[in-house]
């Protein structure tokens, strides 16, 4: 579970989220550019559901704020694309999983030059579930007010004629009034959450979580249940650290980190289990995986980024004998991760897979406080390594 701010490297953030979605993409964005709409071409060729909602004002092509080329290739490449008049909202949403509000459109210059403002939303399956219902609701409206689908002719058509008026322009020409789209009245627009609601998500009137679960290993590479686990160090730097393929911003200094080996259980189950905890020294853009950490651990070829971890605590036994996932369900059941804290309906199988595809989840501190006193019992019976 994480919501950051992104007032920085917006394009970093959607190109991960493109890089990783798996199912379907929807875009709410007045302006499209080719230095962006590029990203969602290159998802379809993986099978990619993808609708977009956008503004097509002729006006906005003659003065290329938006572009009818880079609608024309969505188009091609088979996403739905919806005119809405009067649109000036910005929201991606990547599966279930990931969400991206603000201000950026996009274009080069909302993800690129432009100063912007965005909230970058992941694993808020409450928040992003109500992101997606207010999309689908969006294209309900649209529907309803006619036949406001952009398909090739009516790009085809629109380039020829926006060619010429760019030919005829000058500096007296008046703007062009054309506008195709749906009317949508604000009323029929769908409200999203309510602020009572906004604040329990963010942890504004509970508690924010302070802990995560560190996964190291991965389902195609799960780490020998048999050994004890060794945290990685960097010999060539001299620090210990965990790796992500993500950026993880969402990093603090001072963060509980769980380390959770990838392995078996004892009855033979794929989990995670955690075998120990650290500090970590928080997201540093500058701590990216080159040539020398490869060379030390060559499975880093894989994780792009690192972050430096301290006060590193790891038990004395087989990996196998320390805690899995499903132990931690079994004792703190749907208090586990902050967006389930509250719903005690959360399905013990969802709880079980909501890591998956994951680099690390945060937990609630009701939860760390719980596998803290499990660790406690584990390295008073076995022992503790601490570097």
């Amino acid at each position: 579970m994480s919501i950051e701010l992104l007032n920085q490297n917006h394009r970093d953030a959607i190109v991960d989220a493109f890089e990783k979605v798996e199912h379907h993409i929807r875009i709410i964005s007045p302006f499209v550019q080719e230095s962006m709409t590029r990203y969602l071409v290159d998802s379809m060729s993986k099978g990619i559901d993808a609708q977009l909602i956008t503004r097509f004002y002729r006006e906005d092509f003659i003065k290329s704020v938006s572009s009818l080329t880079a609608l024309k290739s969505l188009q091609k490449a088979g996403v739905v694309i919806y005119a809405l008049k009067d649109l000036h909202a910005k929201l991606y949403l990547f599966d279930d999983s990931v969400a991206i509000i603000g201000s950026a459109n996009f274009t080069g210059g909302g993800f690129g030059h432009n100063i912007e403002l965005s909230l970058y939303i992941e694993d808020e399956y409450d928040l992003i579930a109500q992101l997606s219902d207010y999309f689908d609701k969006m294209v309900l409206a649209i529907q309803e007010s006619g036949d406001f689908k952009v398909i090739g002719d009516i790009i085809e058509d629109e380039i020829l004629i926006v060619q010429k008026a760019i030919k005829g322009r000058n500096q007296f020409s008046k703007p062009n009034p054309i506008r195709f789209g749906a009317e949508v009245s604000t009323n029929k627009i769908p409200d999203v959450i309510q602020t009572d609601e906004v604040e329990n998500i963010l942890g504004l009137s509970n508690e924010v979580a302070s802990a995560i679960l560190k996964f190291e290993g991965a389902a195609n590479r799960r780490i020998d249940p048999n050994i004890i686990y060794k945290p990685n160090l960097y010999n060539r730097k001299g620090i210990y650290f965990t790796a992500s393929s993500k950026s993880p911003r969402s990093l603090n200094k001072d963060t509980t980190v769980f380390l959770s080996a990838v392995s078996w259980d004892k009855s033979g189950a794929g989990t995670p289990i955690i075998v120990g905890r650290a500090k970590t020294k928080g997201y540093d853009p500058n701590n990216i995986t080159d040539d020398n950490l490869i060379k030390e651990h060559p499975w880093t070829i894989d994780y792009k980024y690192y972050v430096e971890l301290y006060d590193i605590e790891t038990v004395d036994a087989k990996i196998i004998n320390c805690i899995s996932l499903n132990d931690i369900i079994a004792e703190v059941g749907y208090r586990l991760y902050p967006n389930t804290d509250n719903n005690p309906t959360t399905p013990i199988p969802s709880l079980r897979t909501r890591h998956h595809q994951k680099a690390y989840i945060a937990i609630t501190h009701y939860a760390a406080n719980r596998i803290n006193t499990m660790l406690e019992i584990l390295f008073n019976q076995y022992g503790k390594s601490s570097c």
